[in-house]
């Protein structure tokens, strides 16, 4: 469950999902009648549809652009808060909302709260493996150290925390099934633009640095 930094958020948040359910339900009524006549459309109608589809796809983010141009004009934050819980251990942090844009201050909410995630993320790095993701090795995902993860923890301004409990079946050589747990916390130390963190071109100015505590290897 989350909630938001300033309450006059989610009003804005409702308007930007009306938004973006309009935007999508005009982009697949395109697509389905390019379906329908497909093979059937000429080069100039083809072009003409395209260029259908380019318009309302900018009327939805200038619609989006507007909504954002009032949040920031009146103060409004963009910052929610969510709770992680794992194992009987429960963190609250903030997070910048998808829906929603930065507005003055809510970096620093975001960075003020980064000692919060400590204590929970020491707990069970006393329980499960720690991982660390590196995008240019050729594995991916690398065991690590406490010191490893402690050192970013330092270095970036403030982290973002989720949690993954699932079970899986798995098939076994005699043709039975059997459940196998899945349990893992993930840290992400961040840095720079919270809004570009996980978009590869903002790199290296913003990003963020992944690991994961888990009971199993993660995928390479």
């Amino acid at each position: 469950m989350t909630k938001f930094q300033d309450p006059r958020a989610a009003a804005l948040v409702q308007q930007i999902d009306k938004i973006n359910a309009i935007g999508w339900e005009s982009a697949c009524d395109l697509a389905l009648q390019q379906q329908a006549v497909k093979g059937g459309l000429s080069p100039v109608e083809t072009v003409l549809r395209f260029d259908m589809f380019l318009a309302r796809t900018e009327e939805t983010a200038n619609k989006r652009k507007a909504i954002w141009a009032e949040q920031v004009s009146q103060g409004i934050s963009g910052i929610e808060w969510y709770t992680v819980e794992y194992g009987g251990m429960a963190v609250e942090l903030p997070r910048l909302c998808e829906e929603l844009t930065l507005v003055p201050g809510d970096k620093e909410i975001l960075m003020q709260s980064k000692p919060m995630t400590l204590d929970f993320l020491t707990h069970w790095n006393m329980v499960f493996k720690l991982w660390h993701y590196d995008r240019e090795a050729e594995s991916r995902w690398n065991q690590s150290r406490w010191s490893q993860f402690y050192a970013e923890y330092l270095h970036r301004e403030w982290v973002e925390v989720w949690a993954e409990d699932d079970i899986y079946q798995i098939l076994l050589t005699d043709g039975t099934f059997q459940d196998k747990p899945t349990f893992a916390i993930n840290a992400c130390c961040c840095w720079g633009n919270p809004e570009a963190i996980y978009r590869t071109t903002a790199y290296s100015d913003s990003g963020s640095s992944w690991f994961q505590w888990n009971n199993f290897t993660p995928w390479r």
